[in-house]
């Protein structure tokens, strides 16, 4: 019950301040200029979200927020695994010690995009 309370509590204190660098309090980089539409199973444990799934829309070039996003979460210790990015997708699979991060973002008409970010546990421990 106190991880689902820490969820909610970070999803609301995010949606009042109108984004951060990152999602709070965790490792996992937001989509900068983009709004988090949802976010689901977030579980959290010292500073780090260990599963969870974000819903990002907003709007701009493919390349540029995909390849800035990818980036962000490189700074923050997550490692590339696969990434392929065609005119309107985009997907990646990053690791970082026990956790693999996909990535999905896809783009609509005049530069309408949204992102999905999945965070789950692998089991064993990455490079």
């Amino acid at each position: 019950m106190k991880r689902i309370l820490t969820a909610v509590a970070a999803f609301a204190a995010l949606q009042a301040c109108g984004g951060t660098e990152q999602f709070p309090d965790t490792d996992v980089a937001e989509i900068d200029g983009f709004r988090l539409e949802t976010a689901t199973g977030v579980k959290m444990s010292g500073g780090k979200m260990q599963t969870g799934t974000l819903e990002y829309k907003g709007m701009g070039d493919m390349n540029t927020v995909y390849r800035d996003y990818v980036a962000a979460m490189k700074s923050m210790g997550w490692v590339a695994e696969a990434s392929e990015i065609e005119s309107a997708k985009a997907t990646a699979t990053l690791k970082k010690d026990t956790r693999t991060c996909t990535l999905n973002f896809t783009a609509a008409q005049q530069g309408h995009m949204s992102a999905l970010i999945k965070v789950s546990q692998t089991g064993s421990k990455s490079p």
